[in-house]
């Protein structure tokens, strides 16, 4: 089970992740979220962790050369985007590490993409056709609960039947995507379905699960968390 913490905005918050065992840790840089860090703050929050690959930019550029500086001023090479298509997609990855990769130099060949998908639930023809559209040019797929056709900070859980229907599809695609579940995850989720649901998806992703208020996260839900993680392995 790998458990990726996102919502980040303070070093104390890092410290105790990276210390409780986090496997990736992540940074929101998205305007309407409620946990947005500026790209200078999270660079300095950067500076504060012992393992940076496990940094992950939460961003939802409205276009591709908005994408683009991001990753560059960052400098992280985990990018979970919210917005993007396919194409524009194919295109990042290509100019940064394709075969004419134009920025080699200034951002690392381990560069993944992972694309956060709306779930509701259902999952109609269209959705259906999105989920396989984006497993086939992705690294990572991230399931989130969608409201309004926004994904993120909704708190709301995607039912264990549609977000596994979900993955099936995304896998069936694509074998070799990886997949992980976000959306109201928490410790008592995880403790009744982890196991169930740990079958189709390579990863976990909590935010308000683990916190006191947005932003702020509650030590002692961030250990019980990873002593289920411990316990599952």
């Amino acid at each position: 089970m790998r458990i990726k913490i996102c919502g980040i905005t303070s070093k104390k918050d890092l410290e105790v992740c990276e210390e409780k065992g986090a496997d990736l840790i992540g940074f929101i840089n998205i305007e309407r979220s409620k946990r947005m860090v500026e790209i200078e703050e999270i660079k300095t929050l950067l500076s504060f962790m012992k393992d940076r690959t496990k940094a992950v930019i939460v961003i939802e550029p409205f276009n591709m050369a908005n994408a683009e500086e991001k990753i560059r001023k960052s400098g992280i090479t985990n990018i979970q985007l919210h917005s993007l298509s396919p194409e524009e997609i194919n295109e990042l990855k290509e100019k940064y590490y394709g075969k004419n990769a134009e920025n080699k130099t200034q951002i690392s060949p381990n560069l993944t993409i992972t694309r956060a998908v709306g779930i509701s639930k259902v999952i109609d023809r269209d959705k259906r056709r999105e989920i396989e559209n984006f497993a086939d040019i992705c690294d990572f797929l991230l399931f989130d609960y969608e409201i309004q056709g926004k994904t993120g900070g909704t708190g709301k859980q995607i039912p264990a039947k549609t977000a596994i229907k979900a993955a099936k599809i995304a896998k069936n695609r694509n074998k070799n995507v990886k997949l992980t579940l976000a959306g109201g995850m928490n410790t008592a989720r995880i403790k009744n379905e982890g196991k169930q649901l740990e079958k189709v998806f390579d990863a976990f992703d909590i935010n308000s699960g683990v916190e006191i208020k947005p932003g702020v996260k509650n030590i002692d839900k961030i250990s019980e968390l990873m002593e289920i993680k411990q316990n599952n392995q």
